[in-house]
C-alpha cells in the first residue's frame, strides 16, 4: 500500500513539472512554432515518462525482490516448522513414558503411542480426559490428578495400577501445569511412568533382606545359646560341652556358607565375573565332581552314574561349569532316598532354528518336586522341604547361583518333575566353537553381565 502510495504521487509530480513547462512555454515563448513546439513537448514528455517509468519500474523490481526473500524465508520457516514437528514427533514416539496433553476443558490435545500402550488404549478415539481409561478406579485417580493441577496450579502426583493380579501393571503419574503465556494455566501435562518393575525388583529386595535376616538369625540364636550355657557351667560338662561346641561349630559352618554363597550370587549378578571359555571333556568334569563329592554320597548311600558319553566336549569356563554340577549334584544326594541314584547324563543336540546346543541333565531317585514348587525352585531361599533343607546344610542360593551360571554362559536352566519319582535338572548351553589350537583355547575373558 505504501509503495503504490508513492508510485502515485511520483507520477503527479511528473504531470504537474509537464504542466509547469506548457505553461512557462506559453508565457515565455509566445512566438514559438507549432512544429517546434510539438518536437520539445514531445522529447519533454518522452523524458518525463522515462523517468516516470524508470522509478516505476525500481519500485516494482524492490518489491518483487522484497517479495521473493518474503517468500523464502516464509518456506524456511515452514520447513523449521515442519522439521520441528517432525522433531516433535520423533521424539514423542521414542520415549518410554506416556504422554497426556489436555487444555483447561479436559479435552485431550495430544497422546503419543507409550501412554496408548501403557494404558491400553491401542488405537481407540480419545477426545476427552475421561477416555483414557475404562477401569473406574484409574480413571478416578488420573482425573484427581489433572484436575488438581487445574483447580491449584501445583503439581500433583497419583500412583495407578493396572489390570490387578499375576499380570498387573503399576504407573507413576507425574501432572505440571501447561502455561503457554503468562501465569495463566492453559491445561495439564501428564507423564504416566511405568514402575513395575522397580517395584518387583524393590518387593526382591525387600525379601531378599528378610531372608537373609531369618537365615542368619536362626544360627545366631543357636550360638548364643549355647555359649551363654557354656560359660554359665556348661564346659564343665564334658560329654555336654562338646556336643554344645559340635552344634556351635556346625551353626559357624552354615553361616560361613551362607555367606559365601551370598557373596559369590552379589558377584555374579553385578556382572563382575569373568569367563574364560576352554573346550572341555564334559565326562572327566563330572567324575572330577563326583570325587569331590564321594563322602558325601556315600554318608547318604547314594551311589552316583556318570552317563556322559566320552566324546562329548563342552566349551565353558571350568571352574563355574564344575560349580554348576557340583550344586545340582549336592542337591541330588542330599534330596534323594536311601539306596537311591543320581545320573549325570550329556548330549548335543540341535533346536528346530538349527542351533546346535550341548544339553546336561542331573537326574535323581528322590520324593520329586510338586508342580506348585517347579517355578519357584531358582529363587533366592526358595525351598521346598524347609525344615528338611536346613537340616541337611543348605543355604537356598545353590539354585540361584546355578540359573546365573549358566546364563552367563549363555544357556539356560529348568527342572522337570514328576511326584514320586525323581526331578531331572536340564542345564542348555550353546556349542562354541573355539579359536586357536589344543583343547585349552581361550575364545572369551570379558566380564559377563547377568540379566536377572
Amino acid at each position: 500500500m505504501r509503495e503504490t502510495r508513492q508510485v502515485i504521487i511520483a507520477t503527479s509530480v511528473m504531470v504537474a513539472v509537464f504542466a509547469a513547462y506548457e505553461w512557462a512555454k506559453t508565457l515565455l515563448f509566445p512566438g514559438m512554432s507549432i512544429t517546434t513546439s510539438h518536437l520539445v513537448t514531445t522529447l519533454v514528455a518522452g523524458m518525463i515518462t522515462a523517468v516516470t517509468a524508470r522509478y516505476v519500474i525500481r519500485r516494482q523490481t524492490r518489491l518483487l525482490e522484497e517479495q521473493r526473500h518474503g517468500n523464502e524465508r516464509l518456506r524456511e520457516a515452514l520447513a523449521a516448522t515442519e522439521r520441528g514437528n517432525n522433531l516433535l514427533q520423533s521424539v514423542l514416539a521414542s520415549i518410554d513414558e506416556g504422554l497426556v496433553i489436555i487444555d483447561h476443558a479436559e479435552r485431550v490435545l495430544l497422546i503419543n503411542d507409550a501412554a496408548r500402550r501403557l494404558l491400553g488404549l491401542g488405537q481407540r478415539t480419545v477426545t476427552r480426559l475421561a477416555d483414557i481409561s475404562l477401569d473406574l478406579q484409574t480413571e478416578a485417580r488420573t482425573h484427581e490428578a489433572f484436575t488438581r493441577v487445574l483447580t491449584t496450579g501445583s503439581r500433583a502426583e497419583a500412583r495407578v495400577e493396572l489390570t490387578p493380579g499375576l499380570n498387573r501393571r503399576v504407573l507413576r503419574l507425574h501432572t505440571a501445569p501447561l502455561q503457554l503465556d503468562g501465569a495463566q494455566i492453559d491445561g495439564v501435562v501428564g507423564a504416566f511412568i511405568d514402575i513395575t518393575q522397580l517395584e518387583k525388583l524393590e518387593h526382591i529386595r525387600q525379601e531378599f533382606l528378610t531372608n537373609v535376616s531369618h537365615e542368619l538369625r536362626t544360627p545366631l540364636a543357636s550360638i548364643a545359646a549355647y555359649t551363654e550355657t557354656l560359660i554359665d557351667g556348661g564346659i564343665d560338662d564334658a560329654e555336654n560341652a562338646l556336643r554344645f561346641l559340635t552344634t556351635i561349630q556346625r551353626n559357624a559352618e552354615r553361616m560361613r556358607n551362607l555367606v559365601n554363597d551370598i557373596s559369590e550370587l552379589s558377584t555374579i549378578e553385578s556382572g563382575a565375573v569373568r569367563l574364560t571359555f576352554e573346550r572341555l571333556p564334559l565326562r572327566e568334569v563330572a567324575d572330577e565332581v563326583f570325587r569331590g563329592l564321594a563322602p558325601r554320597s556315600e554318608k547318604h548311600q547314594v551311589s552316583l552314574h556318570n552317563q556322559v558319553p566320552e566324546d562329548c566336549f563342552v566349551t565353558a569356563d571350568h571352574r563355574r561349569l564344575e560349580q554348576i554340577l557340583t550344586n545340582l549334584v549336592d542337591n541330588a544326594i542330599k534330596f534323594n532316598r536311601q539306596g537311591g541314584r543320581v545320573i549325570v547324563r550329556a548330549a548335543t543336540e540341535t533346536t528346530a532354528d538349527g542351533e546346535v546346543q550341548v544339553v546336561m541333565r542331573v537326574r535323581d531317585t528322590g520324593p520329586g518336586i510338586p508342580p506348585e514348587h517347579l517355578p519357584r525352585v531358582f529363587e533366592r531361599f526358595y525351598r521346598v522341604d524347609k525344615a528338611r533343607s536346613r537340616d541337611l546344610g543348605g543355604t537356598g542360593l545353590g539354585l540361584a547361583i546355578v540359573k546365573h551360571l549358566a546364563r552367563a554362559h549363555g544357556g539356560e536352566a529348568w527342572v522337570t518333575s514328576e511326584a514320586g519319582q525323581g526331578c531331572e535338572f536340564v542345564i542348555r548351553l550353546p556349542y562354541r566353537k573355539t579359536v586357536g589350537s589344543g583343547q585349552q583355547a581361550v575364545v572369551s575373558e570379558a566380564p559377563v553381565t547377568i540379566a536377572s
